[in-house]
């Protein structure tokens, strides 16, 4: 399909970040006929995508971002790297020249198809929803495409998309802060949770931030929320008021809306007129904790607004097993399974996946916490509380934190470790000791103190525990699961 040229401004396009969806963003712009300057603050020897950017034709301005960048200019394309007060951003709101996300741009370029676009933001479980949406449609014969925040810009979906093609699209807060028409048929909002103020000027920004994926909704669209988080019902059915367009919750309590879906008895359900219809067997998951249910229900929902039947959500959910570093299954050796959340920056991840594990269905032995590295903000006095309610049994320390772990820790015993092997080695052995549990890797802290990223702290993570014997159960079949009726 070719892409569309409509209503973008140029030909002079200043594109700001020359990572990945700034990159995407450019070679897209070259595509339609503009001229992008790609500027970053970074020397151009460090800026990887420089060389294929100059040999398409882009231009480059590295070093900084100084307001003569914004002369003759038509249009900002921003990287999420820039907050709203960034002082280049300033400068062209005040000269009165449009700043769009990357998001806003690939829209445009592909022609403004909301009939055929899926969204989805929220605070936690966009990547996971977006992943298991996009597969089920595929597994239901659609040609869908998971991209946006979750890896693949948007702008480096157009020049391929379809014109029978669904574009499933992880939307942050960042790209959304930027909108001027993106729209889809079908809006996610997960629960939202405070986030990202080190980006956003307070609360209210971030929660507007997020609202902004109904904004432009019509009365044959479809708002789809959390209906058991306040936050969220209050976003969708503020902007559902404006805009017209449907509202669906899930996962909140039967009889509070006349079309919704419910979690019974382990399925997600929609009660349309008092009529229900199962839309997927939750425990299909091969592992199955709280949150990843309720990310099935949001998956399963939007699904069946695409004509996706149950069978093709439940064959997705088969074969996932979590994304990498969030709250991902790693398998289990004798009794013992391991998670590994390194993705678990701050003391709030932290807490969401304690909840998410430390429920009724954790395994008699409890959970090995793996807590520390550099602390963001907060105390970790702040979980304290919660852990033997989570079935917490032993906190392990690492890292630049830990005298502060062991001064805030009072509920459970605390053993610092000079090392993530070291940690995991002791965490190990004291579950299988007890019979079985869950050893968790959810630092609540960022990783530079001993690893180059959170990523690299997950992957010896990962590699530790498939020393100690950790393997993933075998994939169950695509259909016909258990031989159970629903």
């Amino acid at each position: 399909m070719a892409v569309a040229a409509d209503g973008i401004p140029g030909p002079g396009v200043v594109v700001l970040g020359a990572g990945i969806s700034g990159a995407a963003a450019a070679e897209l712009l070259l595509r339609l006929g503009r001229d992008p300057l790609v500027a970053d603050a970074r020397v151009e020897a460090e800026i990887a995508a420089a060389p294929r950017l100059r040999r398409l034709g882009a231009r480059l301005a590295a070093g900084g971002h100084p307001p003569s960048l914004l002369d003759g200019v038509s249009l900002v394309v921003a990287s999420p790297g820039f907050p709203p007060d960034s002082a280049i951003l300033v400068r062209a709101q005040e000269a009165g020249i449009p700043v769009w996300s990357e998001l806003e741009l690939g829209y445009r370029a592909l022609g403004e198809p909301a009939a055929r676009i899926a969204a989805v933001t929220g605070t936690k479980g966009k990547s996971s929803v977006t992943t298991l949406l996009a597969e089920a449609l595929r597994r239901a014969g659609q040609d869908a495409v998971a991209c946006g925040n979750l890896g693949r810009p948007l702008s480096a979906v157009a020049p391929g998309f379809g014109p029978e093609a669904v574009a499933v699209i992880e939307v942050s807060s960042f790209q959304l802060a930027t909108i001027a028409r993106f729209r889809a048929r079908v809006a996610v909002l997960l629960a939202v949770a405070e986030d990202h103020l080190d980006w956003h000027p307070d609360r209210e920004h971030y929660h507007r931030s997020k609202a902004r994926i109904f904004e432009n909704q019509t009365a044959g669209d479809i708002a789809v929320f959390d209906g058991a988080d306040p936050v969220a019902r209050s976003l969708a059915e503020t902007a559902a008021g404006t805009t017209g367009a449907a509202l669906l919750p899930f996962g909140g309590g039967a009889g509070t809306a006349d079309t919704e879906v419910v979690i019974e008895r382990g399925r997600a359900v929609l009660r349309a007129g008092g009529r229900p219809e199962v839309l997927a067997r939750l425990d299909v998951l091969p592992f199955a904790p709280l949150h990843q249910q309720r990310n099935l229900t949001a998956a399963a929902t939007a699904a069946r607004l695409f004509g996706a039947p149950r069978q093709a959500v439940e064959a997705a959910a088969r074969g996932f097993r979590g994304l990498p570093h969030a709250i991902e299954d790693l398998g289990g050796a004798g009794g013992v399974r391991f998670v590994n959340d390194s993705r678990a920056t701050t003391l709030v991840a932290t807490a969401a996946a304690l909840g998410a594990l430390g429920t009724p269905a954790t395994p008699a032995g409890g959970i090995e916490l793996i807590l520390g590295g550099i602390l963001k903000g907060g105390s970790f006095a702040e979980l304290d509380a919660d852990l033997p309610r989570r079935n917490v049994r032993t906190v392990h320390a690492i890292g630049a934190a830990t005298s502060r772990i062991v001064l805030d820790i009072r509920s459970v015993p605390v053993r610092t470790a000079d090392s993530l092997d070291q940690a995991v080695r002791r965490a190990f052995r004291a579950a299988k000791a007890r019979g079985g549990g869950i050893v968790l890797l959810s630092p609540g802290c960022s990783s530079f103190d001993l690893f180059a990223n959170y990523r690299d702290r997950g992957r010896r993570f990962r590699t530790l525990a498939s020393g100690l014997g950790a393997r993933p159960p075998a994939p169950q079949p695509a259909f016909g699961h258990r031989g159970v009726a629903p």
